[in-house]
């Protein structure tokens, strides 16, 4: 807060900040209601545009009587103004950390970007000509290439705000020794841009808008997914994937449009301030239960892709997981994210006891991570379970988990949309056809249900079948599904065995 309050009423001008990711115009709830453009660029004030709140950095300006320089200084101020005629007491400069958003992308920018040639570079490769699908499939050959990002040194290059242009150096530097961390031996190292004048500040705050607003661009249809990292505690960006849309995940109409309508309700102006004013938490919990290869991570991503947002994973189930730990996930988890809980049903019995004796987690750590008073405001929490009946009541309450979502075997509606979105010019009289045989054959093997998994992968094998064939190959499915219960079955009857012989041994 001081550091804030400083650097926003200083007496004379500051030559050292440190920026801070924030978003233009926006309020807490802009940034959680955030509906997808159609137009990749803002067009209101209330678009998530990046920007950046300067902080004060540790120390002030060069002068006679300068501290110490580890204390003050991010760079060599004698070096830079003997090589580059940089004089840091008439400068204004930005440290930005290795783990700070634009980190990366500056060096990028500065690589293709420089006035003068660069002697020190950091490699990337890369595929040369080529896109993620040559990449997967391997019938073009690629030829290899390595993006070079700005190595070790500085590098001087222009930025125009307005009519003016205005020259940037970068310094990219390491300072120190190498120290252990909790995720393994590290050294400090930053990257610094500066820019001559000290009443040049807002240059550096364009620049940086700049660079993030162009990267924002550049990721449009996209949502990130996050792990936690339970042995180091920091959640572990996995990575970016392209969003699908709704309308690709089957489901009964009646169940998307339940998730959709809360959903979007939620996530508006007028219902932030209904949950302000009665000093209700502003999250959204839902519980997404039922038969296995139903949906439920279709709809995920479809959702985060939807509403813009980060899918962060948890798997309470592994042995290192402890209370505080599950507190720390779900209070760190990135703005913006749905928190996914997955399996909660493998953690505890119904009695409360912890169903695997390496669990470290307690019944109530895990209700007090999910009721956190720390927890972040919108943040929206998904449970899933294949079993809804082995759930605790209190793990159910209202408040708790708002709303429940059934996912179930596939039904008739499904059958028919899943042959029309596999076979999109087909005569809707085939879809029909092909429902109407599944039902009629599932009735004569004893009412049974099919999974949405299952009726994939059967359009997967005929994916080079005509239609009027595929919508004839119910018996196909039926024969998988009698083959997969002959193997459970064997499964299940081989560790049976097993039981009883080591029983009797």
């Amino acid at each position: 807060l001081v550091l804030n309050y400083v650097s926003n009423h200083s007496k004379r001008p500051i030559a050292s900040f440190t920026p801070q990711p924030g978003s233009k115009g926006t309020s807490l709830i802009d940034d959680n209601h955030h509906q997808p453009s159609t137009s990749s660029i803002p067009t209101s004030s209330t678009t998530n545009h990046e920007r950046f709140n300067f902080k004060l950095r540790r120390g002030q300006d060069f002068g006679a009587a300068a501290p110490p320089a580890f204390e003050v200084s991010v760079f060599d101020a004698p070096y830079l103004e003997q090589q580059y005629g940089i004089k840091a007491d008439d400068s204004v400069y930005m440290e930005i950390p290795k783990n700070n958003k634009l980190y990366r992308l500056v060096l990028n920018y500065v690589s293709n970007h420089s006035k003068r040639p660069i002697a020190s570079f950091t490699p990337q490769p890369g595929s040369k000509g080529t896109s993620l699908i040559d990449d997967i499939i391997g019938d073009v050959e690629a030829t290899k290439c390595v993006n070079m990002l700005l190595g070790v040194g500085i590098a001087e290059f222009d930025h125009k705000v307005g009519d003016t242009v205005h020259t940037l150096y970068a310094v990219h530097q390491r300072r120190g020794p190498v120290v252990g961390t909790a995720c393994g031996a590290a050294i400090w190292q930053t990257l610094v841009v500066l820019c001559k004048g000290k009443q040049n500040r807002d240059v550096l705050v364009n620049f940086s808008e700049f660079i993030l607003n162009e990267d924002e661009d550049n990721d449009d249809g996209e949502f990130s997914i996050f792990r936690w990292d339970v042995e180091d505690s920091y959640w572990n960006h996995t990575s970016t994937k392209t969003a699908r849309s709704l309308d690709s995940v089957v489901l009964p109409s009646e169940t998307k449009a339940k998730i959709v309508s809360d959903l979007g309700e939620f996530l508006t102006r007028e219902t932030y301030a209904w949950y302000t004013e009665h000093g209700i938490p502003y999250k959204r919990s839902y519980l997404f239960y039922g038969s296995p290869g139903a949906g439920k991570t279709s709809l995920l991503q479809a959702l985060a892709g939807k509403y813009k947002r980060n899918l962060c994973i948890l798997q309470p189930t592994d042995p290192r997981f402890t209370d505080d730990k599950l507190a720390d996930a779900i209070k760190e988890a990135p703005s913006r994210s749905i928190i996914v809980l997955e399996d909660v049903d493998a953690l505890f019995n119904q009695d409360r006891s912890s169903s695997n004796s390496k669990l470290l987690i307690t019944f109530s750590g895990l209700l007090n991570a999910l009721d956190g008073i720390c927890n972040p405001s919108g943040q929206i929490f998904i449970l899933t379970t294949n079993f809804r009946e082995q759930l605790d009541a209190a793990l159910m309450r209202n408040g708790r988990v708002d709303l429940h979502v059934q996912f179930t075997d596939a039904q008739p509606e499904q059958m028919q949309t899943l042959f029309s979105q596999f076979y999109p010019h087909a005569p809707p009289a085939l879809a029909q056809q092909f429902r109407s045989e599944l039902l009629s054959a599932l009735a004569d093997a004893g009412g049974k249900s099919v999974s949405m998994a299952a009726l994939q992968h059967f359009f997967i094998c005929n994916r080079r079948t005509p239609a009027e064939e595929a919508a004839r190959g119910v018996s196909a499915i039926m024969e998988e599904m009698v083959e997969r219960e002959k193997q459970e079955e064997a499964k299940k009857q081989g560790k049976e065995e097993a039981a009883q012989g080591e029983a009797t041994g």
